[in-house]
């Protein structure tokens, strides 16, 4: 009996292991998405105030 009560505890604990893995990567690459995303968007701003600086000049 005890050996089952320690495979299942062994089981779970693999189990939560995964699942703090699991999560602990979602975070990095959320976060790295989330990075990227603010870089596209400061780039986007720089360009846009770029082209309404040439099509104000261009006026």
């Amino acid at each position: 009996m005890s050996h089952f009560q320690a495979s299942r505890h062994s089981d779970r604990t693999s189990l939560q292991l995964k699942v703090e893995t699991r999560e602990a990567t979602s975070l990095v690459v959320w976060s790295e998405i989330e990075a990227e995303r603010q870089e596209i968007e400061e780039r986007t701003e720089r360009l846009r105030a770029m082209r309404l600086a040439r099509e104000s000049k261009a006026s």
